[in-house]
């Protein structure tokens, strides 16, 4: 008898053609199922391995062996005329079959919910039903001829991008959650006719419990998109879905595993995918820029996000060196990593602007000579526009080193222009806002301002951005935004600092002083405390408790504020005298912000206003502030 004849008698063949489905079945379940579990990669590896080196085995035990009604014999021990082996050949034959039926079916399902994975960076599997979707013109992408076509309905192109949570095994994976959210939430944001809500806004539904359709609500949104990230090693699974707020029917989900080195690719991925959901105007130039993200280098990218992440979660009351430093290493880190990442280059460019700024939280935190500051920004300010990913990306770093140049008219022009191409983003008309008061244009600022409120989605963070700077020129425009900010959030620091200045240039003091109240109750010993206290007791004719808590105070951080809310303007003018010079002339400058000031008291500054034909009206009076005491003078 041929060898070939006795293995297929023995049940050779079925045996091995079994074990590699079933096989393969297994390792479909042990991917998911250790995925889900946090298992690191060696344990699947493993998994593979045994599997593979079982194959031989289970041949040679298929020859040397036989199922009988008496048990398993020996092969050698059992007659032919006594073999079942054409039963149990059946049986196997059986187990085949079913085994196929479940690989095909795996497979076409995967096909059917991969849809658009032919656009996938290679390295990342995706999975999950794709719906309301149809093909796009995208360079590289099937014709549309070759896909089936989908039913779709018309959908408004409005979206938020929500916090992802962190499902990691040890949960320490927040920021990089955070931080992929941000950046999906940029690329659709370079979408020329998607709105997107701001970070602002959409990150204070962290941890929520409002169902879509409230979150659309508050947000003025058709879409939201959320999502979890898992890390575990150097694995990631991503899972995006995005929702209907109408209904809160699920338009688009998927599931996207691939290592960390895919996490750039994942991201622009999800992005795509959801412009494509929404059917958004994507022609090759769009598109080209919406997934500009500015590198390749996933450890570069890696290291922005965490300077992204400490940089928000670094105290404004209780700022301390060594958060800066975290900061500053992890940025210098980025663009030594990758010398050609703008972001990362505009992300150092403003910490370095920030060393500049009296009134920032970060003024000074490095302990540098100001022409080492400046040079520092001057580099970083200069790569990022050199490098810069898009053209609205270049004019607002060109409108930040105009800024810093004191170039104020070229600062103007260049907001302009990033208005005109992004006439849909609100912080670019805060900027512009703040930019023409700084040159006394201070009706236009104000419609500027306005116009950013109606931009935005209406969340209080987004309102703080706006009246902050609002009520210089308008105060009963800012108490509207205010009090809609208070409504939403009257817990956050933030807003009810700033509404307390809201209320007291409107002249509601009593009002005020339950603000007040509020905040002291959360924070009383910070110096943002006491300019707040200070302010309140100016306001009410206490001048002597509000001599008192000066003298409590031992802070730089807004010394000048206090001093002008005090009255003691002498002090005040002499405070900054030493900022006018050509190494701090911007820090000087930084403060014709707000309306009080007198640029007049300082020659270099006010000779520099003057010789770009600049005119501010006269200062302003702080309404609330103190009567003057001549003792101080």
């Amino acid at each position: 008898m041929s060898l070939f004849i006795e293995l297929k008698r023995r049940n050779v063949f079925r045996v091995g053609a079994a074990y590699v489905v079933i096989g393969w079945l297994l390792l479909q379940v042990a991917d998911v199922l250790l995925d889900n579990f946090g298992a690191p990669d060696w344990v699947f590896k493993s998994f593979a391995a045994l599997l593979i080196l079982g194959l031989p085995l289970a041949l040679f035990l298929a020859w040397a062996f036989e199922l009988t009604p008496e048990g398993v014999k020996r092969a050698e021990d059992v007659v032919e005329s006594d073999s079942i082996t054409p039963h149990t050949g059946k049986r196997v034959d059986r187990l085949i079959v079913v085994g196929l039926v479940a690989v095909i079916a795996i497979l076409v399902a995967e096909r059917f919910w991969s849809a658009g994975d032919a656009d996938q960076e290679p390295g990342i599997t995706a999975d999950a039903p794709a719906a309301e979707t149809e093909p796009v013109d995208v360079p590289g992408a099937p014709d549309a001829a070759d896909t089936p076509e989908v039913p779709v309905v018309p959908v408004e192109k409005s979206i938020a991008v929500l916090p992802f949570a962190d499902f990691s095994p040890g949960a320490d994976q927040g920021w990089f959650a955070d931080g992929l959210a941000e950046e999906i939430l940029n690329a659709l944001a370079r979408t020329p006719d998607l709105k997107v809500a701001s970070r602002t806004a959409t990150f204070a539904f962290r941890d929520t419990s409002q169902s879509p359709a409230e979150i659309g609500a508050a947000l003025k949104v058709a879409h939201i998109l959320e999502g979890s990230v898992r890390r575990a090693a150097d694995r990631i699974r991503v899972t995006a879905q995005l929702i209907r707020t109408s209904d809160g029917y699920h338009v688009w989900s998927e599931n996207f595993d691939g290592s960390i080195e895919d996490a750039i690719a994942i991201q622009e991925q999800i992005a795509f995918q959801i412009a494509r959901a929404l059917k958004t105007a994507m022609d090759p130039d769009a598109l080209a820029e919406m997934l500009a993200g500015g590198t390749r280098s996933v450890e570069a990218w890696e290291a922005l996000l965490k300077a992204q992440a400490l940089i928000q979660d670094a105290s404004m009351i209780d700022f301390k060196l060594a958060e800066n430093d975290l900061i500053l290493a992890s940025a210098q880190r980025a663009v030594e990593v990758d010398p050609g990442f703008s972001r990362a280059h505009g992300f150092m460019a403003n910490f370095w602007q920030q060393q500049m700024t009296p009134v920032s939280a970060f003024y000074a935190a490095t302990n540098l000579a100001p022409a080492e500051v400046r040079a520092r920004f001057d580099k970083h300010i200069e790569d990022a526009i050199r490098t810069a990913g898009s053209e609205a990306e270049r004019l607002a770093y060109q409108a930040d080193r105009a800024w810093v140049q004191m170039l104020y008219a070229d600062r103007v022009a260049y907001l302009r222009e990033a208005m005109a191409l992004r006439p849909e983003q609100a912080d670019i008309h805060v900027q512009l806002g703040r930019a023409l008061i700084e040159v006394g244009e201070y009706a236009e600022a104000r419609d500027i301002l306005v116009k950013a409120a109606a931009l935005g989605r209406g969340t209080a963070p987004e309102l703080v951005a706006v009246y902050q700077m609002l009520h210089r020129v308008d105060a009963e425009a800012a108490l509207a935004m205010s009090d809609r900010a208070l409504e939403m959030d009257a817990g956050s620091l933030q807003v009810l600092y700033q509404s307390h200045r809201v209320l007291l240039y409107a002249g509601r003091i009593e009002r005020a002083a339950d603000v007040a109240r509020a905040y002291v109750l959360r924070d009383a010993d910070s110096q943002f405390s006491h300019m707040l206290q200070v302010r309140q007791a100016c306001a009410e004719g206490r001048r002597a408790d509000a001599d008192a808590i000066y003298a409590l105070f031992n802070g730089d951080l807004i010394r000048w504020l206090m001093l002008k809310t005090l009255g003691r303007d002498a002090e005040a003018r002499e405070l900054l005298r030493p900022l006018d010079t050509p190494e701090r002339l911007y820090a000087l400058s930084t403060v014709l912000s707000y309306p009080f000031f007198d640029p007049g008291d300082y020659p270099l500054l006010a000779d520099t206003l003057a010789r770009q034909g600049i005119q501010r009206p006269p200062p302003m009076r702080i309404p609330f502030a103190c009567e003057e005491n001549p003792g101080h003078e």
